[in-house]
């Protein structure tokens, strides 16, 4: 699972700037029809895979997929490991 959602990360890097482009020109009233249809289509033809929405949170850690925190990119139990260590500067038990 790890090597897959590397991959897709590489994925949205490659397409990202294209899909950009294509959806400002499909998105954009004041344009001929038929160039905002070209847009759409072009944008069925990218890769599903270079979806962000295809790119799931994981633990820089332990690549644990659930309860990641996004401010620190850690599972909330490696972030409770780490901080009862002394990792985080004024992170006293209350706050995690």
């Amino acid at each position: 699972m790890k090597n897959q959602d590397y991959k897709r990360r590489n994925l949205f890097f490659l397409h990202e700037s294209r899909r950009k482009t294509l959806n400002v020109v499909a998105a954009n009233q004041n344009l001929n029809i038929f160039l905002r249809w070209w847009a759409q289509l072009e944008k069925s033809k990218l890769p599903r895979q270079s979806s962000i929405c295809r790119v799931k949170n994981r633990c820089v850690e332990t690549h644990r997929s659930r309860s990641v925190i996004n401010l620190y990119k850690l599972s909330r139990l490696e972030f409770r490991r780490l901080a009862s260590r002394g990792f985080f500067l004024g992170m006293r038990k209350s706050s995690w």
